[in-house]
């Protein structure tokens, strides 16, 4: 484990490296790049100039709620997005070769070579606007809550890479499979309040593609809205599908034809 962290950590040095060659671009692209999350905070506030509460969610709930998930995905993106949208076009052409004869685990190299900053600022304005809206809720701060709430952020990044990686190795069979425009198709529901949606699709979405575990988890987690057997839920779903995913990967490797084959 220590030895893959030390390695996930240079590889990241050498992607920081490589965006200082261009800087200003790296710092124009950090300057934009929070706009559509502001959009966002404008569209919700527009709404709830009109009504007091959405499916039982109040205005800084709401925005509790949009803060964690431009942090979640920011996260996501910066460490694991550029990488994903890789390998269909890693398998097609042959790629692939050159990271299966690295001694470290394919999935982990594959799934961290890259990462791409330009959600940086999503991340931080998302935990900056979480912590304000927890101001304004009147939450009272505990530890426990903090605790909860981080701890079920992390499930959610290592949840949604999990599914994610799932949906690309089906490329293996399908080439020309788009499993990124179905997955932005899913991202914007997993942004939602759960109880927006009819019983039977929040439950496929929590237990089948548990999409909504992601987002709404670390704030009901923080608001102490979560009961325990749902938390434990997650956690048990996000470890089980992250073990899945390698079998499946291993699985799938059998398909794959080198590109000296």
């Amino acid at each position: 484990m220590i030895r893959y962290l030390k390695l996930w950590a240079e590889l990241f040095r050498t992607c920081i490296v490589r965006e200082m060659m261009f800087r200003a671009n790296f710092i124009a692209i950090l300057a934009t790049s929070s706009w559509w999350f502001i959009m966002n905070v404008v569209m919700f506030a527009v709404i709830f100039g009109h009504v007091n509460e959405i499916a039982g969610w109040t205005k800084y709930e709401i925005f509790f709620l949009v803060g964690c998930s431009h942090a979640i995905f920011g996260i996501f993106e910066t460490l694991f997005m550029v990488n994903m949208t890789r390998i269909p076009e890693m398998i097609r052409t042959g790629e692939l070769d050159f990271y299966l004869v690295k001694p470290v685990s394919t999935q982990f190299l594959i799934s961290a070579r890259y990462a791409d900053f330009e959600a940086i600022p999503n991340t931080l304005v998302g935990f900056a606007f979480v912590a304000w809206c927890a101001t304004k809720l009147h939450a009272v701060f505990s530890w426990t809550a903090l605790a909860a709430f981080s701890l079920y952020v992390v499930n959610g990044v290592v949840l949604y890479y999990t599914l994610m990686f799932l949906s690309v190795t089906v490329s293996f069979w399908f080439v020309r499979f788009h499993a990124m425009n179905i997955w932005w198709q899913l991202t914007s529901l997993a942004r939602q309040p759960a109880e927006v949606f009819p019983g039977p699709i929040r439950f496929a979405l929590t237990y089948v593609v548990p999409m909504l575990v992601i987002v709404n988890f670390p704030v009901k987690a923080y608001l102490g809205r979560l009961p325990l057997s749902a938390g434990a839920w997650a956690i048990a779903a996000t470890l089980g599908l992250l073990a899945f995913s390698q079998v499946f990967f291993n699985f799938a490797l059998r398909r794959y034809r080198s590109a000296s084959s």
